[in-house]
């Protein structure tokens, strides 16, 4: 539409700047002509003192005139001074003619001359009048000042009305957005309905594309808490016989037996956590973490009363992030438990939204040294103290959260607390 716009501006002005230079140049031949007719009017009247009077330019005044009588075949001139004595080379014109032409100027340039010629009792008159083309340009140039002004007013009304129909057409679909972005918010309950015959087809596909993933995801649910419900019994099974007296004498096999049994529940719970996530492409659901982290830092405060902890949440009031709540609550939950763990008397969690929806976890416990962050940093889930839980698998569970939500976990040393620190960041600003 801009373009469009530019263009008929561009078009507009090109044609108007054409006409100026026409307009200028036809203003300028008729104001010589009237002139040159009223002075020879004059002439022919017997009046040879008004139209001497009028015949006094000044040098360098742009104007020019002569005239002269034909007695006996020969011309006798009278110039202006504004000639300076060098007259203009006038052509053989019949009585009564007129031609207009353009001559050197005296001073250099050129000059835009009429001339007129009439016969009378006394003998043949013929009459020049001269202007400067300089003069011209600066006609020119006021009729360009004019033709311009009109040519952006034209553009500015042709603008303002092409963007008022614009907007009349487009403003049922800003207001669809709209409603679309207010669900998106959570403002609204549910997504709003096609409205438009250009839209409702999209809409109704988008909504069937919803709805068949919401049913794809809930049998896929189904059959892994099937799947984990049927595992666990055969598993218990196992974990029971490793305890049996029948394997006292197989101290190698009994270890082999609870160490891969182990390792089989540990899998999966690991996946049947996973597959809980929601992810970030739900709707209608966002997590308030100034509603929902006091609760959880009391149950943190509760589990490890023994030590005493001082657990610091820094979150704005108002704050929100899209996404389930169950998964901020369980990536949040574990990187918590871990600092608690390992913190001797102080832990902070701050959120925020400069830049995009970001935490940190930070404790004043001993740290993770560099060779220590780097196997953390392969994500394997190996403790780095097997007497003591933490480090472990809540890094694998928080790090597979962000993962799906697109965002990215670092490790390192708290500067505030000299501990161990999780920073975690989702989203892109526009999505908070």
């Amino acid at each position: 539409m801009a373009a469009l716009l530019f263009t008929i501006f561009l078009l507009l002005f090109v044609i108007n700047d054409h006409l100026a230079k026409r307009q200028a140049e036809a203003t300028s031949w008729r104001e010589i002509g009237h002139k040159a007719e009223w002075l020879l009017a004059s002439l022919t009247e017997g009046r040879d003192g008004m139209a001497e009077s009028h015949c006094r330019e000044p040098a360098g005044s742009g104007f020019y005139c002569q005239w002269g009588w034909r007695k006996e075949g020969r011309w006798e001139w009278r110039l202006s001074p504004s000639l300076a004595g060098r007259p203009i080379a006038l052509p053989e014109l019949p009585a009564g003619g007129r031609r207009e032409w353009r001559v050197p100027e005296p001073g250099g340039g050129e000059m835009m001359v009429v001339a007129l010629s009439s016969r009378l009792a006394q003998g043949e008159l013929m009459l020049a009048v001269g202007q400067s083309r300089a003069l011209q340009r600066e006609q020119q140039r006021k009729w360009r000042y004019y033709h311009l002004l009109f040519s952006l007013t034209v553009a500015a009304l042709g603008a303002a009305l092409a963007f008022w129909l614009v907007g009349l057409m487009f403003e049922p679909f800003d207001q669809q957005n709209r409603l679309v972005t207010r669900w998106q918010a959570g403002e609204v309950p549910h997504p709003p309905h096609a409205e438009l015959e250009e839209t409702r087809p999209l809409v109704m596909a988008i909504e069937r594309q919803m709805k068949a993933g919401n049913r794809h995801m809930q049998r896929v649910r189904r059959t892994l808490a099937h799947i984990g419900h049927t595992m666990r019994i055969p598993m218990t099974v196992l974990l029971h016989l490793a305890e049996s007296p029948d394997l006292r004498g197989m101290p190698g096999v009994k270890a082999i037996l609870a160490e891969q049994t182990g390792l089989l529940e540990r899998m999966l719970e690991r996946h049947l956590r996973r597959a809980s996530l929601s992810g970030p492409d739900v709707h209608d659901e966002w997590f308030r973490p100034g509603e929902d982290l006091p609760a959880m830092v009391r149950t943190l405060d509760r589990l490890h009363y023994d030590k005493g902890l001082d657990i610091l949440l820094q979150v704005p009031e108002a704050l929100r992030c899209p996404g389930n709540r169950d998964d901020f609550l369980e990536l949040i939950g574990n990187l918590a438990d871990n600092a608690c763990k390992w913190a001797r008397s102080r832990v902070i969690l701050s959120v925020g939204n400069e830049g995009g929806f970001w935490l940190t976890i930070e404790d004043d416990g001993p740290g993770v040294e560099e060779p220590q962050l780097a196997i953390l940093r392969q994500w394997t889930g190996k403790r780095l103290d097997e007497n003591r839980e933490g480090h472990g698998m809540g890094l694998i569970i928080a790090r597979e959260i962000v993962e799906l939500y697109g965002g990215e976990i670092t490790l390192g040393r708290s500067p505030a607390l000299g501990g161990f620190m999780v920073s975690i960041r989702l989203f892109p600003p526009n999505h908070v």
